[in-house]
């Protein structure tokens, strides 16, 4: 339902009734699981994330370092409330950058 207004959808956050983040499914792994296959049983669940809290450059750099296409963000209820593609992180890593060099 929601993919059309999303700028990212090769991944597929699951989340409880709360919000909750819970874990992550490719678009890749839900396309070619079996008709009767549970998101539970194809979902990761070690997941990496940041909390809205956290500084951006860190956020960036950590994106970056994983090599992520998105970094899901929650928040103190580690509720998903948004993500952090990875063209924004690299936007981000540019301006602490030049503010750097001024």
């Amino acid at each position: 339902r929601e993919a059309p207004d999303k700028e990212t959808i090769y991944y597929c956050y699951v989340v409880d009734e709360k919000r909750r983040l819970l874990g992550l499914v490719s678009l890749k792994d839900l396309i070619l699981a079996r008709p009767d296959t549970r998101v539970r049983d194809i979902m990761n669940t070690d997941l990496i994330y940041a909390h809205v809290s956290d500084d951006q450059e860190e956020v960036a750099r950590k994106i970056q370092k994983y090599d992520l296409i998105a970094l899901p963000v929650v928040n103190g209820d580690n509720a998903l409330v948004g993500i952090i593609t990875y063209d924004d992180a690299m936007d981000i890593i540019t301006q602490e950058h030049t503010e750097d060099m001024e």
